[in-house]
């Protein structure tokens, strides 16, 4: 044999021999891989997966060397639910030579919510025209949000709001539909009759809101619904 085809044998033998170890070695160690890959099946499986949604695992260590599991592996939470925020889930193989470890997650959802195209100054009635949808994180969201304009629809701003501005529920009230001082209509009902009197509003108030007023009449108070511009109803 010839020096040439000594060494080609030899180089043959050699990738057999490291084939071999490879298989040998993917087959003692469990796949990185594979773990990360069931731990994003379980958190798919236990979210609102129509939303969007991001998912990051903190990367293995490539050197973890835990044996091949001879049963599928078996992935769970402590949390009784999702949620999004980083949390822990755990891993482990009942199989012959069993192992468990618990692996970082973080889970990002989207939600489009109405933010303002132009600054609005206080008491300003929001329009249509005032508002955009904007994507934004939920944990970016914990004084809450809206999602469409019929939620606001004809209410006021309660502050001064620059352009940019995710709307809160602490940035818009209901326009008030009585003030203090002004003559209102008293609607008085029950089952078995309906009367209207004139009064006068001892307080300011909103729509769906309860108020006192003086009957002009009797000089009674008394305490009411505001159910439209102007009315309050008394329900007896």
């Amino acid at each position: 044999m010839t020096h040439e085809k000594t060494q080609k044998c030899l180089i043959s033998i050699l990738s057999l021999f490291l084939l071999s170890t490879e298989m040998l070695y993917a087959q003692e160690y469990q796949s990185i891989n594979a773990i990360q890959t069931a731990i994003t099946q379980f958190i798919e499986a236990n979210i609102d997966t129509t939303q969007e949604y991001e998912i990051q695992l903190k990367k293995l260590d490539n050197r973890l060397k835990l044996a091949n599991c001879s049963v599928p592996i078996e992935t769970y939470s402590n949390d009784k639910q999702i949620e999004a925020g980083i949390f822990s889930i755990g891993v482990r193989c009942n199989g012959k030579q069993k192992w468990s470890l618990f692996h970082s997650a973080k889970l990002t959802i989207y939600i489009n919510v109405l933010a303002l195209k132009q600054a609005l100054k206080r008491n300003t009635i929001i329009s249509q025209n005032n508002i955009v949808l904007v994507k934004k994180s939920t944990s970016r969201l914990r004084h809450g949000y809206f999602t469409n304009y019929q939620q606001i629809k004809n209410q006021l701003t309660t502050r001064n709001l620059r352009a940019g501005t995710i709307l809160q529920p602490s940035h818009i009230t209901h326009p008030q539909l009585i003030k203090k001082g002004e003559q209102v209509t008293i609607h008085a009902f029950s089952s078995s009759f309906s009367i209207k009197m004139s009064g006068k509003a001892l307080m300011s108030g909103s729509l769906g809101e309860r108020i006192k007023v003086k009957n002009n009449r009797s000089k009674k108070v008394i305490e009411g619904t505001i159910t439209k511009a102007g009315t309050i109803s008394v329900n007896y």
